[in-house]
């Protein structure tokens, strides 16, 4: 008779279990409603609540687009949306997104992003948004050739090595934009040293505050000083990050990569030899205003002049 009584109370918290089961699975799935919040539009506005959900089960969160005005203090796509909104660039790519900061901030039509261990779920994304989990290496290699893209953020694994080399594989791909390298001017000795284990050991030995590490990405504007005469770039001192802005002097010239020994010749000067008086005046350094100016300027130049000349030969 009990068991009778008590019979609808089972049924009904069966019922609840069954439904929880099931709104978990949904959450899994990346979205927390089977129909409507398939959509970006309706599963924006549930966004931070979805977050919320996934988060309490584990589950990497979701990125968002944030349409709108840039926080102040993301100043890498600050500066990325001002070159897109100046030469009306329509592609992005981004290597190495981490939490994805600064991809959801960029304005362009299509963004791509590459990165082997992304802190969010790569396979729900904004609308617009490409992701490819994978190595920079990878990517390059698996993609076709005639893809392009107008403009691109690297800021990957900070060695020279890697770097140039994404930076040189960038340049076969973009159409006619800019790349914006992070982290070329170290904070000390310390954050200069490539390996980034070992530099927060000798932070923590000499007893120096926080983590920073820019690794030797530096080297990279020695090895565009001494090798590459066909691009031109402004190093962004103040207001935010130290960042490299590189772009060709002329649309369409090829970059070349230089060869191992090349590198290995531009490793044998030292952080505290090239850095010794300041920031070297190879790197060209100048406010974010003027290097987004001078890169404006030349691309539209070089724009006009490729116009003209087909005009000439019709």
């Amino acid at each position: 008779m009990r068991r009778a009584l008590h019979a609808p109370r089972r049924l009904r918290d069966e019922v609840i279990r069954l439904r929880q089961r099931h709104l978990w699975r949904v959450i899994g799935n990346g979205f927390t409603r089977p129909v409507l919040d398939r959509w970006g539009f309706l599963r924006e506005k549930r966004f931070d609540g979805i977050n919320r959900l996934r988060d309490i089960a584990g589950l990497t969160l979701m990125l968002q687009y944030r349409p709108g005005p840039v926080p102040d203090g993301h100043w890498s796509p600050r500066r990325i949306n001002a070159l897109v909104r100046d030469l009306r660039l329509r592609s992005y790519l981004e290597i190495g997104v981490f939490e994805g900061e600064t991809f959801v901030d960029v304005t362009t039509r299509r963004r791509f992003g590459v990165d082997p261990n992304p802190l969010f779920d790569a396979v729900y994304l904004p609308h617009g948004a490409k992701f490819a989990v994978m190595t920079s290496n990878q990517f390059f290699a698996t993609i076709r050739r005639s893809k392009r893209f107008d403009i691109a953020f690297v800021d990957g694994l900070h060695t020279v090595d890697q770097t140039y080399r994404d930076v040189i594989n960038v340049f076969a791909h973009l159409r006619h934009g800019a790349v914006l390298i992070d982290d070329t001017v170290p904070l000390d000795e310390v954050s200069a040293i490539p390996d980034q284990a070992e530099s927060y050991r000798q932070r923590e030995l000499a007893g120096l505050e926080g983590r920073p590490w820019h690794g030797d990405v530096w080297r990279v504007v020695t090895l565009l000083e001494r090798h590459h005469p066909e691009l031109e770039w402004r190093t962004i001192i103040g207001d935010g990050n130290p960042q490299t802005l590189v772009w060709r002097r002329r649309r369409g010239t090829h970059v070349r990569a230089m060869s191992g020994e090349v590198i290995e010749a531009a490793k044998m000067s030292s952080y505290a030899e090239e850095f010794a008086d300041g920031v070297p005046t190879y790197f060209r350094a100048t406010t974010e205003a003027n290097a987004l100016s001078d890169c404006v300027r030349s691309l539209r130049r070089a724009r006009h002049w490729r116009h003209s000349f087909r005009v000439v030969l019709r």
